[in-house]
């Protein structure tokens, strides 16, 4: 190990010298030959451009450089034997860091809410910056982009375009379920029994899709899966997630969605009510992938698990 000119470890015998100057009494006390420690004394001098050690009388004394030089060399050593000794942690309280993810908008409107407010509380020093998964669909290996190619620390995304090279933990596991308006007839029935939604009428309605930004569907690994004898003129593509309720109330729109988004969205406005999927479709599935060069690192390992504690608060019923 050098800075600069130095090999630091050449400061260990001129504190030993510092501390006791006798090139014999050093080389006993380090478990050295004396011509070696008498060839390291030579290195310092020339690169202090100082003898360092002085005659006087029949011993050797501190030059005035070397008493100056003193308390500098002991504080390093003690700073470098705090460093070797410490054990590796993270203390989130006191760590200021930034983490890069890239997700959906469903991850980042329904998760990441959580996690900053986890944030705030916990870790302070901690921030975000989020990057659209969108932006790297278009990448044969989307996660492998994100992490290797744009050195982003996480990354969320359906397992259909995980990487095998790096970690990954499956974050949220959810059905599907279709968000209607309640005056829609095809759905609507009595209040007493409410009509449920049978699959000639789920392939009747005109859907509404959120989809990302090149087009294709967000939710949903397989555009077909949803849209398929579907009448697609009549379907509407949006790429603004937070709109779709708004845009349902007063239409016969439907929107299949992951069920605690549709949830939350029933929550939120009362003209609109959930229902059972009729047809059979791959449940939505997030995992979280950070790169394969952290994998041993405190700070990953306690935000992965914040992400993981968060998504479990979601909807626990639905969360892996």
């Amino acid at each position: 190990m050098r800075y600069r000119s130095i090999d630091l470890n050449l400061l260990v015998v001129l504190d030993a010298l510092l501390d006791d100057p006798s090139v014999t009494r050093v080389a006993d006390r380090l478990n050295v030959g004396q011509p070696a420690i008498s060839a390291m004394l030579a290195r310092l001098r020339e690169h202090f451009g100082d003898p360092l050690l002085i005659q006087a009388g029949r011993k050797l004394v501190l030059s005035p450089v070397a008493l100056e030089l003193k308390p500098a060399v002991q504080a390093w050593l003690e700073r470098a034997r705090v460093l070797t000794s410490a054990k590796p942690g993270f203390d989130p309280s006191r760590a200021e860091r930034r983490f890069a993810i890239a997700c959906s908008e469903i991850v980042a409107g329904f998760l990441l809410p959580l996690v900053s407010a986890r944030l705030a509380k916990e870790a302070p020093g901690i921030s975000l910056n989020v990057r659209t998964f969108s932006a790297f669909r278009e990448a044969r290996a989307p996660a492998v982009e994100a992490l290797e190619r744009q050195g982003l620390d996480f990354v969320v995304l359906p397992g259909l375009f995980t990487s095998a090279d790096h970690p990954r933990r499956q974050l949220l596991s959810a059905p599907y379920q279709c968000l209607v308006w309640r005056g829609n007839r095809a759905v609507s029935g009595t209040r007493a029994k409410q009509k449920p939604l049978d699959e000639a009428a789920f392939y009747a309605l005109p859907h509404i899709v959120p989809t990302l930004l090149d087009g294709s569907v967000m939710t949903i690994e397989s555009d077909d899966a949803l849209i398929h004898r579907a009448q697609r003129e009549r379907a509407v593509r949006t790429e603004h997630l937070l709109a779709i309720p708004f845009a349902i109330v007063g239409t016969p729109l439907i929107a299949t969605l992951p069920s605690f988004v549709a949830a939350r969205f029933a929550a939120r406005e009362p003209e609109l009510r959930v229902i059972d999927c009729p047809i059979a479709l791959p449940p939505l599935t997030e995992v979280v992938q950070w790169q394969q060069t952290r994998e041993n690192d405190p700070a990953y390992a306690w935000f992965r698990d914040v992400l993981l504690d968060c998504a479990s608060e979601i909807a626990p019923d639905v969360v892996a």
